[in-house]
């Protein structure tokens, strides 16, 4: 009868390293909020900054709950195997009790998916603020305390050069002006941009949708792809491009893994190019498109960048939460699936796939 041995030392190794994966995740994304958290919060929006930051933050949260189970599963392999060889010791350092998955509902999805700094992030310094509190709280050692209060000090000094300038423009409109002029650009109490004022709905929806001088302007959001708003930005939207492919494949990589074999190398590359294109779309426009409906509903004057970004933050966070407590997938991999679901086999998938975004992005150049 054959018998399996298990290197225990090399099992505890290999979770010791998911761990240490994970620390140095989590410090990848301090790094990239506090890079984004640095931009103004009109330029994070205008070039479509935070949704892709959003985005690629929450792939990095995807990776460190991946590595979380493998971390418990290889804990819990050591236990059973230890017990089976009848060596079973006290392991104090290992999580050995791991339970079952239940259906989460929606309030549950919704809950994973709530993110006040989201909320708070067409808020400005009310936004900046809670980030840096939510960071502080976190922080772990003398080194965090030194990096985050750095991080304080660059934007105390940002807020005081604001105020600097809006008292030179207090010379010429009065101070009392441009005292609230300060204090709405610190709210984020000021419009986006100058949205539709139709009086059906309808035609206010579309206008805002298609008008130059609006904020959530289709062509503009996805104008960078064909270089209509110049070569540099063409360039760092097909980055974006590129970064969300790499997670994606490396993502389906681990689903071929998991699947036992019932998952070909052509699925991978049928999700990968589905789940980016689908990836870019949200991104790009699922903000743009829900702001513009946010601005339809309650007008323009009731709509300031602090209460479009909050109701579409909610919005699409609870559209997310929807898709997965009826199906168990996010957005992307259901739309996706859906899609190569539908195919009859994967070669014609790909091709659909590629046709359709062709198609659709050749639109966007609106020769």
């Amino acid at each position: 009868m054959p018998r399996v041995y298990v290197e225990f030392a090399g099992v505890r190794q290999l979770g010791g390293s998911c761990g240490t994966v994970y620390n140095k995740i989590g410090e990848i994304q301090d790094e990239f909020k506090n890079t984004v958290r640095q931009l103004d919060w009109d330029i994070r929006f205008e070039e479509n900054i935070q949704t892709t930051a959003d985005q690629l933050t929450r792939k990095l949260d995807g990776y460190k709950k991946t590595l979380t189970s493998y971390q418990k599963f290889l804990e819990t392999a050591v236990s059973r195997y230890m017990e089976l060889d009848g060596t079973q010791k006290s392991l104090s350092t290992l999580n050995l009790n791991a339970t079952p998955e239940t259906k989460k509902s929606f309030a549950d999805y919704f809950k994973d998916e709530f993110d006040w700094g989201k909320v708070l992030g067409g808020s400005n310094y009310i936004g900046t603020l809670y980030d840096l509190f939510q960071d502080i709280k976190s922080a772990n050692g003398w080194e965090d305390w030194i990096h985050y209060g750095i991080d304080v000090g660059q934007f105390l000094q940002g807020v005081a050069t604001q105020y600097k300038n809006y008292k030179r423009i207090g010379n010429a409109v009065g101070k009392k002006t441009a005292t609230s002029w300060f204090l709405k650009n610190a709210i984020g109490w000021k419009p986006l941009g100058r949205a539709s004022t139709a009086k059906n709905p309808i035609t206010r929806f579309a206008n805002n949708l298609k008008n130059s001088t609006s904020p959530f302007n289709l062509k503009k959001a996805f104008g960078d792809f064909v270089g209509e708003n110049g070569t540099g930005k063409a360039v760092a939207a097909w980055a974006q491009v590129a970064v969300s492919g790499i997670f994606n494949w490396m993502s389906n990589k681990e689903e071929q893994a998991a699947s036992g074999g019932t998952m070909s190398d052509g699925r991978v590359i049928a999700e990968t190019i589905t789940e980016t294109a689908i990836d870019t779309i949200l991104t790009r426009g699922a903000s743009v498109v829900v702001g513009a409906a946010v601005t339809t509903i309650f007008g323009t004057a009731a709509a300031p960048a602090i209460v479009v970004t909050a109701v579409s933050s909610v919005a699409i966070m609870g559209i997310n939460a929807g898709v997965k407590a009826a199906t168990g997938k996010t957005v992307t991999e259901f739309v996706s699936d859906t899609i190569l679901d539908a195919a009859e086999d994967i070669g014609s998938a790909v091709t659909k796939a590629s046709d359709a975004v062709g198609k659709w992005f050749s639109k966007l150049s609106f020769a």
